[in-house]
């Protein structure tokens, strides 16, 4: 069935644009009313629920596009799921003129290898991978779309016994589901690879048994020997001989076949945090420090050393409960609280992505306006950094800041939600009152938190510092300031930003959070 612009559905989903029709049904842009988002949804009269399923299954696994809902009306199933900003791969490699050079496929490629591997130790396997089921996000990640055909190779529930035919892409074993695995997505995926890098699909299995072309084809293109070779295991006809997982595949790839699994040692981080009241009569500020502490409503300063381990996830959040809103300081608990959860359930998590970080700020939002409608409107801001090996995500959403010093170079990561900034950045004049006035805030109705948070990813160096505050510091700290105090040893750094903020006669509630690493 095909929906016109406009339809509703379970009053709450208007369908704004198709996207595409597949052999699953079509897939529309619609906006979700209760929440006010665009979302992608898939229509079909076939039966979508094992999709539902495997993609439930994945709910953590990173560029795919995930579940927010499914239902059945009349003949019609509905799958709701996450909409991805961006092309087709098809498409992108049209815009190209037909090929993708091995340099933008060599940048284009790891998000779609982290993928397949976390679905892969889920016991998911795609079995459908091609161009056409690719998207090349805004952001430049590759993510994969179209579970119609999955299958698991561990739970009864999620196997698909759906067999079809993408001549040139398929695995020889596609259709014998007792012996598909890991190395089937990996075959297919090799062939995407050429057919990208060439422009030219394989022949089929049968033929490349009579005569294998696939040898000639990769040396015409300006690979390295261990890519070439790569290539080749991957599209071995006898699964027995190809990678076993995508790991092993991409570390040949990529030349890293002799290097550590993981390449990363324990290390150590230095914290240093301080909260004061100021002049209000309640402190609205609230923040956590990877659960080994988390203010519980009075002043304080701590500071000691975080060990991470290889592969181990770390947090540290600031909320800043909004004065204007009843009872800011509970909104701002309530976020820790979420917070301090979400490391409990993903510590030793095996991906970490934006997509997850989009959920947590979700589950915060609905949190507080439940509790809004319980003693009355109330807000909070809140800045999260988190970090795992050498890579690091801050993310915020109302105006307390994150600072990253690397050197001499002082970077804000994270993106002031007022209406301050929207009129500099439409060159209008700016009051006093516009300084304070947020445009984003957790609490906010008809909107969900994942839709309001900035999200910045980068890598850590050794010697980072990091500045995690409330707008309290921001306030009343030059920029140039921070950057010469972040410079200073032991203790004098966090004792320089509250000298600094004493000296005002109404002196906000001041939190700031300090990591070297």
């Amino acid at each position: 069935m095909e929906l016109q612009k406009g339809t509703r559905i379970k009053n709450r989903y208007e369908i704004v644009s198709e996207l595409g029709k597949g052999g699953f049904g079509i897939t529309y842009k619609a906006i979700d009313h209760l929440v006010n988002r665009f979302v992608a949804i898939k229509c079909s009269e076939n039966n979508l629920s094992h999709e539902a399923r495997v993609l439930k299954t994945l709910d953590n696994v990173p560029n795919i596009s995930h579940i927010y809902d499914y239902f059945v009306t009349g003949k019609n199933h509905f799958l709701v799921m996450k909409l991805i900003q961006g092309k087709s791969l098809s498409a992108y490699r049209a815009e190209l003129g037909g090929t993708i050079g091995i340099n933008i496929l060599k940048e284009l490629l790891p998000s779609a290898l982290i993928t397949l591997d976390q679905m892969h130790e889920r016991g998911i396997i795609h079995r459908d991978i091609s161009p056409g089921n690719f998207l090349v996000s805004e952001d430049n990640r590759l993510v994969l779309i179209d579970f119609g055909s999955a299958t698991s190779t561990k739970e009864n529930s999620l196997k698909s016994n759906i067999i079809f035919n993408h001549k040139g892409l398929e695995a020889p074993e596609n259709n014998q589901l007792s012996e598909i695995g890991s190395w089937t997505d990996i075959y297919s995926l090799c062939v995407t690879i050429v057919y990208l890098l060439t422009g030219e699909g394989l022949p089929s299995p049968e033929d490349r048994m009579k005569y294998d072309s696939v040898p000639s084809m990769l040396t015409r293109l300006s690979l390295t020997s261990k890519m070439q070779n790569a290539l080749m295991h991957g599209l071995s006809l006898d699964k027995n001989k190809r990678y076993q997982s995508v790991q092993l595949f991409a570390d040949e790839f990529y030349g890293r076949k002799n290097q550590e699994n993981s390449g990363f040692k324990a290390y150590s981080v230095h914290y240093h945090a301080r909260t004061d009241i100021g002049t209000r009569d309640v402190n609205q500020d609230n923040f956590m420090i990877d659960k080994r502490f988390a203010y519980a409503g009075e002043d304080c300063e701590i500071k000691g050393y975080i060990d991470c381990e290889p592969d181990e996830l770390h947090v540290v959040a600031v909320a800043d409960g909004v004065a204007s809103s009843n009872h800011g300081e509970l909104a701002a608990k309530a976020a820790i609280q979420a917070v301090s959860h979400f490391i409990d359930n993903y510590r030793n998590e095996e991906g970490v992505h934006e997509t997850l970080v989009e959920e947590l700020l979700n589950q915060i939002n609905e949190k507080i306006i439940i509790l809004g409608e319980k003693i009355g409107k109330t807000a909070t801001t809140i800045s999260i950094l988190l970090w795992k090996n050498d890579k690091y995500w801050a993310a915020n959403i109302g105006d307390s800041p994150i600072y990253q010093l690397r050197g001499d170079l002082l970077e804000m990561l994270s993106e002031e939600h007022t209406v301050a900034r929207e009129k500099i950045d439409a060159g209008e004049n700016v009051s006093p009152r516009d300084l304070h006035t947020l445009t984003k805030y957790l609490g906010k109705k008809n909107v969900a938190g994942g839709e309001m948070v900035h999200i910045k990813a980068g890598l850590i160096d050794k010697g980072d510092v990091f500045l995690i505050c409330s707008d309290g510091i921001k306030g009343v700290v030059s920029d140039a300031d921070i950057k010469k105090y972040l410079k200073r040893d032991g203790d004098k750094t966090i004792a320089s930003f509250y000298k600094k903020a004493h000296r005002h006669e109404q002196m906000d509630n001041c939190s700031a959070v300090i990591l070297k690493f």
